[in-house]
């Protein structure tokens, strides 16, 4: 998958041009510095809550700026206890300003393992009357806080600049040129780990991490996203999987496309086998099961083989030796830093 940054990723596409972005008054941003590899960086969830929250976020959403220490320290046990994240969200631009006179707020709760035996992510929403009000919640099953099911996608676009200026120079006309087009399907959203990918996004309720996708790129991952469908392009990978096995089931997914499958959106399932080394270890191995009821499609085009192979649960054994990646300057104003990369083979 590409992880070449795009110099204009971020700009309206009508924007400023690419030597404006590459160098210049942007050289020194940390998403123009960097060139790691993407896949294996994710942002972790199993739960996500995503809240909107309209006044200062601070550079951190649980540092007490925003909720002030003593609910901040409620929250943050409230989330360890319930194995969930938060992030907070708002509506770009002039509708997000006008939404501080609303008495209540949105929050969507995304499931990205889904429940149970149903391996299906599911997206509830419910609106509350503000951040207070997550210390209520019921969140020992899906529809137990009273939320509505709703069909997603929902994408969190960065824009959490106190945090780093490269998701608000990057990510904020993103978020604004894909709301005039998908509306409530897109919204602001603080930090989603990996401002040095900038713009950096994520997709639920399936948490698949995203960065270096201009608007034409995260446009294009929508529209497959509306259908099922995994966009590979910018893919960061799936943060309900640790690092080796984001990049197992991107390695497969990528596999699988070559060989002309149209991948599903959290069709994959990755186990990591006893005795398949440890966090220190060079090398992993993972198993890659593709669910057949929701996995992969077959192209007509692509031949019998693949027809076959599309209709039968299909498992994939992946190992994966790290070696030295690129460069990944953490944030605007620190230093480069070499990286690991997970090199996949089947």
């Amino acid at each position: 998958m590409p992880t070449t940054r795009n110099a204009q990723a971020g700009q309206p596409e009508t924007g400023k041009p690419a030597t404006q972005t590459s160098g210049g008054i942007y050289a020194d941003m940390c998403s123009q510095r960097t060139d790691e590899a993407l896949p294996g960086t994710a942002k972790p969830g199993k739960i996500i809550l995503a809240l909107e929250f309209v006044t200062n976020w601070g550079h951190d959403i649980l540092d007490g700026t925003a909720l002030g220490e003593e609910l901040t320290e409620k929250v943050e046990k409230f989330l360890k206890d319930n194995g969930a994240q938060l992030q907070f969200i708002r509506r770009p631009g002039r509708e997000g300003q006008q939404r501080a006179a609303s008495s209540t707020r949105q929050l969507y709760i995304s499931w990205a393992e889904g429940y149970g035996d149903d391996p299906t992510p599911i997206l509830e929403s419910l609106q509350v009357s503000g951040p207070e009000a997550l210390l209520d919640l019921d969140l020992s099953a899906p529809g137990a806080a009273g939320g509505q099911r709703i069909d997603g996608p929902l994408l969190l676009v960065c824009t959490h600049g106190k945090r780093d200026k490269c998701c608000a120079v990057f990510g904020r006309p993103v978020a604004d040129e894909l709301t005039a087009k998908y509306g409530q399907m897109v919204w602001e959203s603080s930090h989603t780990k990996g401002h040095r990918f900038a713009p950096s996004m994520i997709l639920l309720p399936h948490n698949y991490s995203y960065g270096q996708l201009g608007t034409a790129g995260a446009s294009s991952m929508l529209e497959r996203a509306k259908q099922g469908e995994l966009w590979l392009e910018g893919c960061r990978g799936r943060g309900v999987w640790d690092p080796v096995g984001q990049a197992a089931e991107l390695a497969v997914a990528e596999k699988l496309a070559s060989e002309g499958r149209h991948v599903k959106l959290a069709s994959m399932r990755v186990t990591k086998p006893e005795a398949a080394g440890d966090a220190d270890s060079a090398t992993e191995v993972r198993v890659v099961t593709i669910r057949p009821e929701a996995g992969t499609e077959a192209n007509p085009e692509a031949g019998t083989d693949a027809n076959s192979a599309a209709g039968a649960e299909q498992e994939i054994t992946v190992r994966l030796s790290s070696h030295p990646g690129g460069t990944s300057v953490p944030s605007c104003g620190k230093g480069p830093k070499q990286t690991v990369t997970w090199v996949a083979e089947f």
